[in-house]
């Protein structure tokens, strides 16, 4: 077997590309969820209604 030489930045970017790979199949598997895209899309048509609660509001309630 022959040896294999790299550099750290090579290596961190190896690193990356794999960090960005296993987001963008995460990505898929929740896509395929009928849950997980059912609350993505009452969650959306909340924003869009502005039905949720003020930050502030939300702090000034708890003291």
């Amino acid at each position: 077997m022959e040896k294999v030489t790299m550099n750290k930045e090579t290596f961190a970017n190896l690193i990356k590309v794999k960090e960005e790979f296993d987001l963008i199949v995460e990505s898929i598997e929740l896509s395929n969820d009928p849950e997980v895209m059912e609350s993505l899309m009452r969650s959306e048509e909340q924003i869009k209604n502005r039905d949720f609660a003020d930050w502030d509001e939300l702090q000034n309630s708890s003291n």
